[in-house]
């Protein structure tokens, strides 16, 4: 798997000419030209916009795209009006009427990491981990015992579901109370006040020096330090990066808990990519569902080690 999502997107010319012209008088010369993105799970268009004299980062989608990712635009936008300056991109414009929805952002320098992964990449993700876990979370930015309820705790639907308990190693199906018991308890372990980017893996972070920035910002939540970690690390594992417990141990140079301390959330993302992976592919977002297992392998062994 690479470091992260790996589709097209839309292009440009596929917006409806009433919002690409709203965009392009914000760039103040018209459109030039365009580079869009390549990756990530969502229906609408990303890419870099330039004109004569100016290019943004342009996120957008008509009006009658695909509903969830107009939905999860609109949500960007709230998320990164409440986000601190300087760590999350800087919101230009937004455009959210008859014609479709479209974020307008400065353009993040730098690279995807991994392809190689490098201790350098690691300790500037883990930095900037710790520079949000320092952060308290504006009130806009929704608790994450409410955002990320009920659908990050899936071990009962697991249990219930003969062939996908089956297909869990054996160690974990025998553990299967004990997961249970762990879920019960995600409520008061995801409840904090820290600000946590929410959806942190390799193709929603940026490399540009020693810094580390992450893009893509609709899941922002405020809760558990170090909620980021857990999201994160299977994500490199599977991108041919170090292992989980292995990155882990980078994260904790840089401040984090020792893993068993954010155990029910480690617990309830590999049940939420667990289940997911078996759900019906969804046409609008091709390769989902696969990128979702190929997560989903490393956290199992992961989860595993650390029950």
């Amino acid at each position: 798997m690479k470091a992260g999502a790996d589709r097209l997107r839309p292009d440009w010319s596929s917006l409806p000419p009433a919002l690409r012209a709203q965009v392009e008088t914000v760039l103040g010369g018209g459109h030039a030209s365009d580079s869009p993105a390549h990756g990530g799970f969502s229906a609408g268009y990303a890419g870099i916009v330039r004109s004569a004299d100016r290019a943004v980062f342009v996120k957008a989608i008509a009006a009658d795209g695909h509903a969830d990712s107009r939905t999860f635009l609109r949500r960007e936008i709230r998320m990164l009006r409440a986000a601190p300056v300087g760590l999350a991109p800087r919101v230009l414009h937004d455009i959210d009427d008859d014609a479709g929805t479209a974020l307008v952002i400065e353009v993040v320098p730098g690279r995807h990491p991994g392809e190689p992964w490098t201790d350098a990449q690691l300790h500037a993700i883990a930095a900037e981990i710790a520079r949000l876990t320092a952060v308290t979370a504006a009130d806009a930015i929704p608790p994450a015992e409410h955002s990320m309820l009920p659908h990050f705790a899936r071990w009962e639907q697991i249990a219930g579901d003969t062939m996908l308990a089956a297909s869990l190693p054996r160690s974990l199906q025998r553990r299967m109370p004990q997961l249970l018991t762990l879920q019960v308890s995600l409520p008061a372990a995801l409840a904090g006040t820290a600000l946590a980017h929410g959806d942190l893996r390799a193709d929603n972070i940026l490399i540009d020096g020693d810094r580390a920035r992450f893009i893509d910002w609709p899941h922002a939540r405020r809760g558990v330090p170090w909620l980021d970690g857990p999201l994160l690390v299977p994500s490199i594992e599977a991108s041919g990066g170090p292992t989980c417990a292995e990155a882990w141990r980078v994260l904790r140079d840089h401040g984090a808990p020792h893993a068993t301390e954010l155990l029910p959330v480690i617990s309830a993302f590999t049940s939420f990519l667990w289940w997911n992976q078996a759900q019906p592919d969804i046409p609008e977002l091709p390769g989902l569902r696969a990128f979702q297992r190929a997560q989903a392998d490393p956290l199992l062994r992961w989860l595993d080690e650390l029950l």
